[in-house]
């Protein structure tokens, strides 16, 4: 029965979305909230049922496997249309389904207004489809089909409003950053078959120790696969495409840069774990990676100024903490992680969605201020969400964060990095969420006021906020042990085959909850004294590490760096190419021909005169030269 609930979850979305696409004209706004949001909401009925069907087995029999037919054989390998419904993958199913229900529902009040309703829930449900098919994929072949159709549907969310240029360089953006790590997932899959002699996820995993401990091609096979997880996931040097990808609209960042795409690295990782535990160094290198790039995208997101663009930043970096733990093999906390960062960041996206509806589109925090007084619901779901991010005690993150650097510490020399790393990202992390709470809901109206009184949202947006702010504060608790341990022992049957599994020790445990707290509340207090206590405090201190703080600001320039190396240097090729050897090379070919060809027929076309004897005379002249040539011809030969 699983397996028959997620082939019918796989294909609701699938159908809603051919349905609205298909519909002509613009059907009644009912119905397209009843295609839309129906098909994610009985999904995610039906991934539950799974659910409680799987608690009822015992760990061993929770894994199922379904083969619909086999679509490809070659040489004796088949890859075969298959789906794997393990805890991992459920997982994921009830993420994608029960968080994007929310931002289905808010996106029908959001997006009321827009032209394009009925395409904007074609193109989300779209998306959800190409997720699940991510997810569910029993082999890399159909991983990579779905991934594909992942980084699609991405493309035309983020480009939805196309009359917009920055939408749709954004767009284009975040696709060629995305077919990078395509390539790198499809190489990656190739040295599979080679290998191992087969894309099928169990037959890989039970053979990946052909691969040779720490050897080369494991270590080939690690990095490209990793070079997938990093551009889905927004990981250094690949992560530039997800700050400009806020240009869609609000309730597209929610679903895609919070709770699914963004995620899908880690998930990518989790589920290739048996191959990442064949080369240490290419674990070390994954958790360094997540380790910098949570670093660096923190130090960026305190000097932005779009809200979004702040929380787009902090997505960056709690994407960097899970890259981490899952390179340093701590695979159950980086997914508790993942949970908890789908529940409190969506909420915060959606938070932010109606402070920008309300605004009539304003998204800087210089026109934002006093908004806890208009919009209550708005307040509530930042404020728990900025709570829950910062690892506030009782927060979702308190246990999920520390789950990871207390892990961190039993990894030897590169996780006691990762772990001073994430401490102090923790803190960064504290300090600019809560700028961003402080200076939108806090101090006074902005400088001449609101034109307008910001206006409440309505049921369809308020609620998602509410539930996601609620969930924000209590399902960190799931890891408390209550006669079990959670995601630990939910994902138990997965990573059974784990080699050394990490465990952290009573005193990394104390040693990071005391840190981490400090963190948290250290960076809560400097907010607050920088943005709350004196509004005006920061604008006296605008002067203090100019220089620095211009260099977050502008991201690194990672953006300036691939223009300079890429872009300029292509177009330049380009230009040369087009004004220089093209004239000269293929077109000056193609223009001698025809200019050629024109004079011939220039010269025929003048005999042709009407004049019979001019005819006769080039027939007896044609008779003549035939005559020549064949006495030559026939001389030669004898």
């Amino acid at each position: 029965m699983a397996t028959t609930l997620a082939w019918i979850i796989l294909l609701l979305p699938l159908l809603g979305g051919i349905a609205l696409a298909s519909w002509p004209g613009e059907p009644p706004r009912a119905v397209t909230r009843l295609i839309g949001i129906g098909s994610i909401a009985t999904a995610f009925v039906l991934a539950l049922a799974i659910f409680f069907t799987m608690l009822g087995n015992a760990p061993s029999d929770r894994t199922f496997t379904s083969n619909l037919y086999e679509w490809i054989s070659i040489g004796g390998t088949s890859l075969d249309l298959s789906i794997l419904v393990d805890p991992l993958s459920l997982m994921m199913v009830l993420i994608i389904t029960g968080v994007g229900m929310l931002i289905h529902v808010f996106s029908a009040e959001y997006m009321e207004h827009d032209r394009d309703y009925r395409r904007f829930f074609a193109e989300m449900n779209l998306f959800v489809f190409s997720m699940l098919l991510l997810v569910l994929a029993g082999n890399f072949f159909f991983l990579i089909v779905g991934w594909a159709f992942v980084g699609l549907a991405s493309y035309l969310l983020i480009g939805f409003w196309y009359e917009r240029p920055s939408a749709v360089a954004a767009a284009k953006k975040a696709f060629v950053m995305n077919v990078i790590g395509d390539v790198g997932l499809v190489l990656a899959a190739f040295l599979i078959m080679r290998e191992l002699g087969t894309l099928d996820y169990q037959q890989a995993f039970a053979r990946a120790g052909d691969l040779g401990q720490n050897s080369g091609t494991a270590l080939a096979v690690c990095l490209l696969l990793f070079v997938g997880a990093a551009a889905k996931s927004a990981q250094i040097p690949l992560h530039t495409w997800l700050p400009d990808a806020m240009e869609g609209p609000t309730p597209v960042s929610a679903l895609i840069h919070a709770a699914t795409m963004v995620t899908a690295g880690v998930y990518l990782i989790v589920r290739c774990h048996a191959i990442f535990q064949m080369s240490e160094l290419a674990g070390d290198i994954v958790a360094v990676i997540g380790a910098i790039t949570l670093l660096m995208a923190a130090t960026v997101a305190l000097q932005q100024v779009d809200i979004k663009r702040v929380l787009a930043w902090s997505t960056v970096s709690q994407i960097g903490y899970m890259i981490m733990g899952a390179g340093l093999g701590a695979y159950s906390a980086a997914m508790f992680h993942l949970l908890m960062h789908a529940f409190f960041k969506a909420g915060l996206f959606l938070a932010a969605g109606i402070v920008i509806h309300a605004l009539h589109d304003e998204q800087s925090l210089n026109h934002m201020g006093n908004l806890r007084k208009y919009l209550r619901v708005a307040y509530f779901g930042m404020g728990m969400g900025c709570l829950a991010i910062a690892g506030f005690p009782g927060f979702d993150a308190f246990f999920s964060k520390d789950d990871i650097l207390a892990t961190s510490l039993a990894a030897g020399p590169v996780g006691v990095f990762c772990w001073v790393v994430g401490v102090i990202g923790a803190f960064i992390t504290a300090v600019y969420m809560f700028r961003l709470l402080f200076r939108a809901f806090w101090g006074p109206d902005p400088k001449g006021g609101y034109a307008h009184a910001p206006h409440a949202s309505g049921l369809w947006m308020a609620v998602p906020v509410v539930i996601l702010g609620i969930l924000s504060v209590v399902a960190g608790w799931i890891q408390v042990p209550f006669g079990w341990t959670g995601i630990t022992d939910w994902l138990a049957p997965v990573l059974a085959d784990v080699k050394n599994p990490l465990e952290p020790t009573h005193a990394g445990e104390w040693l990071t909850i005391g840190f981490s707290t400090a963190a948290a509340l250290g960076g809560i207090a400097l907010a607050w004294w920088l943005f709350a206590a004196d509004p005006e405090r920061r604008i006296r201190l605008a002067n203090i590490a100019r220089g620095p703080r211009q260099l977050m600001d502008n991201a690194y320039d990672f953006d300036r760096a691939y223009d300079d190396l890429f872009v300029e240097p292509g177009r330049e090729l380009g230009t040369v190419l087009l004004d220089d050897v093209e004239p000269a090379g293929p077109k000056g070919l193609i223009t001698g021909t025809t200019a050629v060809i024109r004079d011939t027929a220039r010269v025929i076309s003048a005999s042709e005169n009407g004049l019979v004897r001019t005819y006769a005379f080039g027939i007896v002249a044609g008779l003549a030269l035939a005559g020549v040539v064949l006495a030559i011809v026939v001389a030669g030969a004898s």
